[in-house]
């Protein structure tokens, strides 16, 4: 049995024995260290957790963490990759809910997506990625999920005009009017991007004020980000982002960065996320990358240590579980880093984390372990 055989069997097992993504997150409360999430940021975390389909989560998830605040809560990303059964099942469920203009939404944007001749799937592919935040002091009903694209690796963006197209699905999936002006940003900073970056993701909020989030990666040094953000008129100053990462760039704590920004009809906007990254590998399971980022961030005492502790100390690994659906692995770890800048200075420090399911090994006797 090879691994694609093995994950498509754990995925089906995942389906039949759980229903919600909450149901999945009680099996990993005991790997997830309290100093991030606890109290009611945990409570109103499952709670939200609960009323999402189990397939949302049958390959991972991960979460937003704030590190700059002592409150222990989490914000919920979960992905959804066509052709699989689980999103399939993702499809029933929004079915299911027709009063529900957001499952609606997206169930139109999982069928364009997975049409195979379809413009769009040519250049988004048939990935999505919906961000659920999570406020602990919230009440009522949930906030409609932020819904990202990726373009796709074997064709993706070629032109501003493709770009343009992922906006306006964006926005329809949004529950919102393709916006011309807004569009016209977007492609505009999509000429201005240097050499060798491209875009990461596009992706809106719709509970949030109505902007496009672009990430722009694979910028290489801090003059690289710097001339970008002039290039493009950004709102913001900047020269406030160099003295950190200039700095972190001195100490080789990153391979490379992403800027992350708001695009409104009217240009650029603040904030700015600048994001770090490690490795060429997306999903690092090592903590010894991250090792002089994070010590930066301390030294600064622009995050909260115990947050920074319990990230190098317990989260990033891998390891054999046993729960409902028999031995899986479980990976965690740190996607990347993100700092975010508003007017003069860094106001915020994040680290996006994941924890992957995985199906056993199997040895050379067919024996899983």
């Amino acid at each position: 049995m090879n691994i694609e055989e093995r994950r498509a069997r754990v995925e089906k097992l995942i389906l039949a024995r759980m229903d919600s993504v909450g149901e999945m997150l009680e099996q990993f409360r005991n790997r997830i260290p309290s100093v991030l999430v606890d109290g009611p940021g945990w409570d109103r975390l499952l709670a939200r957790a609960r009323t999402l389909p189990v397939s949302l989560a049958t390959s991972g998830f991960g979460f937003e963490l704030r590190l700059h605040e002592r409150e222990p809560r989490a914000d919920l990303g979960l992905p959804v990759y066509g052709g699989s059964s689980s999103a399939a099942h993702f499809e029933e469920w929004c079915r299911s809910r027709p009063e529900d203009s957001s499952a609606t939404a997206l169930l139109r944007l999982q069928r364009e997506l997975g049409r195979h001749k379809s413009a769009l799937r040519r250049i988004a592919g048939t990935k999505l990625m919906l961000e659920y935040d999570v406020d602990p002091a919230g009440a009522g009903a949930f906030p409609d999920p932020g819904i990202f694209l990726a373009p796709a690796g074997d064709g993706g963006i070629r032109e501003p005009g493709d770009l343009g197209a992922m906006a306006d699905a964006v926005a329809v999936a949004n529950g919102r009017q393709p916006n011309i002006a807004e569009r016209r940003q977007a492609e505009r900073l999509f000429l201005a991007m240097p050499p060798g970056a491209r875009i990461g993701n596009v992706g809106a909020f719709p509970e949030r004020p109505r902007a496009l989030r672009l990430v722009v990666t694979d910028l290489g040094t801090t003059s690289e980000l710097t001339s970008f953000l002039d290039r493009i008129d950004w709102a913001g100053r900047p020269a406030a982002v160099v003295p950190f990462v200039s700095d972190m760039e001195k100490r080789g704590a990153f391979a490379s960065l992403a800027a992350s920004f708001d695009v409104g009809p009217e240009g650029v906007r603040l904030p700015l996320g600048v994001s770090f990254f490690v490795g060429d590998m997306d999903w690092l399971k090592h903590i010894d990358p991250w090792m002089e980022l994070i010590g930066g961030i301390r030294e600064r005492n622009h995050a909260v240590p115990e947050k920074l502790s319990a990230l190098t100390e317990s989260w990033c690994g891998t390891e054999a579980v046993f729960g409902r659906c028999g031995m899986l692995l479980v990976v965690t770890g740190i996607h990347h880093i993100k700092i975010v800048l508003s007017h003069d200075g860094l106001e915020q420090v994040k680290a996006y984390v994941f924890l992957l399911v995985l199906p056993p090994l199997t040895t050379a006797d067919g024996v899983e372990r």
